[in-house]
């Protein structure tokens, strides 16, 4: 009896005899649309990525959250959706997704799948959400692979016509890489606001 225990496309298990149709149904349930898991089976962040991966025919790439938490990134929640680059207007449950060019030195090769480079991964996540989580974010990915604020606001510069640029700039601005979680993030920021502080917090017009 074949065990298939990760992310695998149905059809294609089937057609070369791995499995058979009732296993299938039986041993396994649908996470994306002919991409299966094991029951019973709780997948990490990086297993329903790749599963993502493989529903998108192999073809989308890996970004926002999802692609902090690939670079390394702690306090990424393995339940939220998977965030991919690939266009799909019928995006199933579980699954976030981007129609969007990459320029080719945004993307880098993770295993077998592509996910966004670590200043382009900073770059989405600065510009989403409200500014302290912004942060947050920026802090632990920063934390993780210690991507320089500079080279996050170049790729900046070459989409100025992006939305929320302005909140990535003031989240780069308090950017700290040094910051441990989100607790440490919030109890600086607290600080800052406090005036005990020597940089001033600003918020995007």
């Amino acid at each position: 009896m074949t065990i298939l225990n990760f992310p695998f496309v149905g059809s294609e298990a089937v057609a070369s005899g791995l499995i058979r149709k009732h296993e299938r149904r039986a041993r396994y349930r649908a996470e994306f649309p002919d991409v299966y898991a094991p029951r019973g089976v709780a997948l990490t962040i990086q297993e329903r990525a790749k599963a993502a991966w493989l529903y998108s025919h192999r073809e989308g790439v890996i970004a926002g959250l999802t692609a902090s938490a690939l670079h390394g990134a702690k306090w990424v929640d393995d339940q939220l959706p998977i965030e991919l680059i690939w266009p799909n207007a019928r995006r199933p449950r579980g699954l976030r997704t981007y129609d969007m060019r990459l320029r080719s030195n945004e993307l880098v090769e993770f295993g077998e799948m592509r996910i966004t480079t670590v200043k382009r991964t900073a770059f989405d996540i600065g510009r989403r959400g409200r500014l302290d989580d912004a942060i947050a974010r920026l802090d632990a990915l920063g934390n993780a692979t210690g991507f320089n604020a500079a080279d996050v606001l170049t790729v900046a510069g070459a989409h100025s016509g992006a939305r929320g640029i302005r909140q990535l700039r003031a989240a780069l601005d308090l950017y700290d890489a040094g910051a441990a979680s989100p607790k440490e993030t919030w109890l600086r920021l607290l600080i800052i606001r406090a005036g005990y502080h020597g940089r001033k917090l600003r918020y995007p017009c």
